[in-house]
């Protein structure tokens, strides 16, 4: 099953082999400073938008590859019977997808890790701290 992992700078959508041939392409990378908002949805139908593009479309089974939405490219890794979606939008200016959906059997955990690792990326560094003392 395909998983969500962010690392360096990057949101990455690892897919399995057998994935990768279904959706016709190798893993996804984003950057983590584009993710706008991450939400988890238990109905997998709420977050597929636009039409069918590259990949596989197996009805109520797998939903895997790139769907075209009305000028931008939404990627989804969905299987409807194993789980909750996660759902990542992203700004397309900063991104090559709008959107990234892939069902997740931890969905809390992976959304809050996403969301922590993104926002780790717009807080301001921490104030220096001179620990040496009066001299």
């Amino acid at each position: 099953m395909a998983r969500l992992v962010a690392r360096k700078g990057e949101l990455i959508v690892r897919l399995a082999w057998w994935e990768k041939l279904a959706a016709r392409r190798g893993d996804v990378h984003v950057p983590l400073d584009a993710i706008e908002q991450v939400t988890a949805d238990s109905s997998w139908w709420r977050v597929v938008r636009g039409t069918q593009g590259r990949g596989t479309w197996i009805p109520d089974v797998l939903s895997i590859g790139v769907r075209d939405v009305s000028g931008e490219r939404d990627f989804v890794a969905l299987r409807p019977r194993a789980g909750t979606v996660i759902c990542v939008d992203l700004r397309p200016a900063a991104s090559p997808f709008a959107r990234v959906a892939v069902t997740d059997a931890v969905p809390d955990a992976t959304a809050a890790t996403l969301r922590t690792a993104a926002a780790r990326l717009h807080a301001p560094p921490p104030p220096y701290r001179d620990h040496t003392g009066p001299a």
